[in-house]
């Protein structure tokens, strides 16, 4: 592929200052959401991640859904990117502030989410649909030499979040409509 398509996006990514070898390649070649039960390994990997020169946004989510609105509201510059103080929970909103991340100038940006069972507890969709957006962006973002992360912290051993970022397959721009298929 070329510098536009994915491999040639994270050829471009992983050929400068670090090598596959790095600390962010083992958190990104399975997909950008991560998921810790350990808390001291998700601190280590913020830690490591800080010393790559990676933003940390963290979010406590201990208290529930409207606490951890808040909190990512604060962490993705809701109010600067768009005039109002908080997210009010819509994931098309959350998609479009996913797409204009306020990285760094390193490029490298990691959200970090403590105690994320609380929030599927309170709500399993809401949270599927979190991942599903950070998921979904992370790839956009790699196309631009850009790196978005998610480490979620969950007190469930068990748990699992299938089938987040999905994308189906799209025609090609010959072939988009139906009558130059026939």
């Amino acid at each position: 592929m070329d510098d536009l398509g994915l491999a040639g996006g994270l050829t471009r990514v992983f050929s400068d200052a670090f090598s596959l070898n790095s600390v962010d390649w083992p958190l990104l070649q399975n997909g950008a959401v991560n998921l810790f039960k350990n808390l001291t390994y998700f601190v280590e990997t913020q830690t490591d991640l800080k010393t790559a020169g990676y933003q940390v946004g963290y979010v406590d989510c201990r208290s529930g859904i409207k606490s951890f609105r808040s909190q990512l509201s604060d962490v993705l510059n809701w109010s600067e990117q768009f005039g109002y103080d908080e997210w009010s929970g819509n994931f098309n909103a959350l998609n479009d502030a996913l797409y204009t991340y306020p990285f760094g100038e390193s490029g490298k940006s990691v959200l970090a989410f403590e105690a994320f069972d609380q929030i599927v507890n309170e709500d399993a969709d809401f949270a599927f649909g979190i991942l599903d957006a950070i998921e979904y962006s992370s790839r956009n973002h790699l196309l631009f030499s850009r790196r978005l992360i998610a480490l979620v912290q969950t007190n469930d051993p068990r748990y699992s979040c299938e089938k987040i970022g999905g994308r189906s397959a799209n025609w090609n721009p010959k072939e988009w409509l139906h009558a130059d298929r026939f």
